[in-house]
């Protein structure tokens, strides 16, 4: 393997270092090795022990879909940077087992990718009691800062709607531009016409493949994007918790 994609590799690989999830995080310790697993608050859904088991749920989720991430992009760059593939890949010519198998890897990955963009939007809906129904939460119309749904956040709504509706760049350095533009499009794609892994020409569509290892470096930059916004609300989110129940425990002792 040559300098090039050894530093490629490594760069990849730095980025999705940079997420992490505590699993003792939202976990409530009932003694020392029991804990609080679910609890059912009906009408006081917005008591503290309420709102902290809805804050659970959608984190076990986060951490479920980044293990499947990360084994999904190790595995993609594996396949990609694979001889093979460095060598053999053809923006036209039927793809081989290991570029089959990065970019099925790589799939997986945007699709779990794109959920944590909901997930996102989730936390938002919670944490500022946007009053639409979980069902109908969609990432682009939350942080829309021209929407009332913002309103208790206009700023970084508008810092989100501006990185997700960026326009395509990748003659910069580091990270490229566009990222989430990129990978939006190629979800949609794959759902909704045909594969953009497979090189066609036809009135149905003409397409030529994108190198798996140019798709890795933007989807995993994409996700490394949301996975940061995601922390900063967790951290509000847990403060807030801290000081609810502070402040729950401040008025049982007076009473």
């Amino acid at each position: 393997m040559n300098d090039r994609n050894k530093s490629e590799i490594n760069y990849l690989e730095s980025k999705l270092s940079e997420v992490n999830y505590d699993p003792y995080r939202f976990k409530l310790m009932i003694g020392e090795d029991k804990f609080l697993f679910g609890l059912i608050s009906g009408s006081h859904s917005e008591a503290p022990f309420g709102k902290l088991m809805q804050y659970k749920t959608i984190y076990d989720t986060l951490r479920d879909l980044d293990w499947k991430i990360k084994l999904s992009f190790d595995k993609s760059i594996k396949y990609a940077y694979s001889e093979s593939v460095q060598k053999d890949f053809s923006l036209l010519k039927e793809e081989s087992d290991e570029e089959r198998l990065a970019f099925y890897y790589i799939e997986n990955a945007l699709f779990r990718t794109s959920s944590l963009w909901d997930m996102l939007a989730q936390l938002y809906r919670l944490f500022y009691n946007i009053e639409i129904p979980k069902e109908k939460v969609y990432y682009k119309k939350i942080f829309n800062p021209s929407l009332d749904n913002s309103d208790n956040f206009k700023v970084k709504a508008s810092e989100i709607y501006n990185y997700i509706n960026q326009d395509d760049d990748t003659d910069c350095e580091g990270e490229w531009k566009g990222n989430h533009t990129f990978s939006n499009n190629l979800r949609n794609k794959m759902t909704h016409r045909n594969s953009p892994n497979v090189a066609v020409v036809s009135d149905y569509d003409i397409n030529l493949k994108h190198h798996p290892a140019f798709q890795i470096k933007r989807i995993i930059e994409d996700y490394v994007v949301v996975s940061q916004y995601i922390n900063e609300v967790l951290n509000e989110i847990e403060n807030e918790i801290m000081a609810s129940f502070e402040k729950e425990e401040t008025v049982s002792h007076k009473a």
